[in-house]
């Protein structure tokens, strides 16, 4: 086995190709399926870039973020489009971690059992008073991330689910999804905005084993 000067470089991506040989049902059916994800339907093919960059971010794919980054930007995303997408999944992974708090203040607490219970709000308000400071910053950064920009909103929302899915927060996704309910947006907008989500970690392994491939070529 050769031994590699880097884990990550750009043109392992390329190496991905090697498993059209190797397992080449596995590999049709990955690329039939990122076809379908992102295909124009209730939200248009730009649209899954912008959320699928934001996905990116939240899944910490160099290799997804470079490749969703330029086909967005070929889609006609604007770089403050972009910018905006990704500033929503850094608040996704801020968001998610503030969320899952509330476990640590019921194990501190001594309480057992399911994390994801209904009285998870008072956990999380009592951590938020510990330092209250830090968390009227968050606060504050969160709603300029989610505000209105050259993306609307609701859009942002759509970001939010997606990345949501791909932090793992049962938390953010019940919240932002009930956010773009009431914002108007339907169910197979939300839906496709999944899919990008479940695509993009599917992808962001694809685009990784692109390291094995070059280790076993």
């Amino acid at each position: 086995m050769p031994k590699l000067d880097s884990l990550s470089r750009s043109e392992y991506l390329a190496k991905v190709g090697l498993y059209e040989k190797w397992a080449p049902e596995a590999f049709a059916a990955f690329n039939k399926f990122a076809g379908a994800t992102f295909a124009d339907g209730a939200l248009s093919n730009g649209e899954k870039e912008i959320i699928a960059v934001g996905c990116a971010h939240s899944l910490r794919c160099p290799y997804c973020i470079d490749y969703h980054v330029k086909l967005a930007f070929s889609a006609g995303a604007s770089k403050e489009e972009l910018a905006e997408s990704i500033w929503v999944a850094i608040a996704m992974g801020a968001g998610a971690c503030y969320a899952h708090a509330g476990v640590a203040i019921k194990a501190l607490n001594g309480e057992a059992g399911d994390f994801y219970t209904g009285d998870r709000e008072t956990a999380i308000n009592t951590f938020s008073t510990l330092v209250p400071q830090t968390f009227g910053a968050y606060a504050d950064f969160k709603h300029a991330a989610f505000s209105d920009g050259v993306l609307t909103q609701p859009f942002k929302h759509l970001i939010a689910i997606a990345c949501a899915h791909n932090t793992r927060c049962p938390f953010c996704i019940e919240h932002h999804v009930n956010q773009a309910v009431d914002a108007g947006q339907e169910n197979a907008v939300i839906a496709e905005a999944i899919w990008v989500a479940i695509e993009m970690g599917a992808g962001a392994c694809f685009g990784h084993a692109g390291l094995a491939a070059a280790i076993l070529e």
